[in-house]
């Protein structure tokens, strides 16, 4: 396998939430799929907004338990909505970007993921996880050379 961007590596189909969603759809999207990133688009016009992640429910999670007990933690995802909780000042790159530096981002960020955006709209996602998948292939053929 010969891997040279960031599109030959990226997540086309993408799961994804609304700023307006409520945080229970984020909360049931992970859990749903096993994932801990979720790209938040516009409602409006489909424009990518920002990310909303695994660390930023439990962040929201405690907050309200703090507020009201910890009872059902998960009941006030229902009254917050995606945007007051993501992160909007998101690193994004665009589909040819070399995957040496997608690499190095991941690497001086520790960030888990980053998504792919062209002209303003979320075409995919990477994320550390990949770049793992990644080094395994290679290691293989490695070993599958040498042996």
């Amino acid at each position: 396998m010969h891997y040279k961007t960031i599109s030959d590596i990226m997540i086309k189909d993408v799961i994804s939430c609304t700023e307006k969603d409520s945080l229970d759809v984020p909360n049931r999207l992970m859990a749903e799929h096993s994932i801990r990133h979720i790209p938040v688009i516009s409602s409006e016009n489909g424009d990518f907004v920002g990310v909303i992640t695994q660390k930023h429910l439990l962040k929201e999670a405690f907050q309200q338990a703090k507020l009201f007990g910890s009872v059902d933690m998960w009941t006030f995802g229902r009254g917050v909505t995606v945007k007051s909780a993501c992160s909007k000042d998101v690193e994004t790159v665009q589909p040819q970007l070399p995957l040496a530096e997608a690499g190095k981002y991941f690497l001086e960020t520790k960030y888990g993921c980053l998504p792919v955006v062209d002209q303003g709209k979320l075409i995919g996602l990477v994320t550390s996880v990949d770049f793992v998948r990644i080094a395994v292939e290679l290691l293989k053929e490695k070993e599958e050379k040498e042996g």
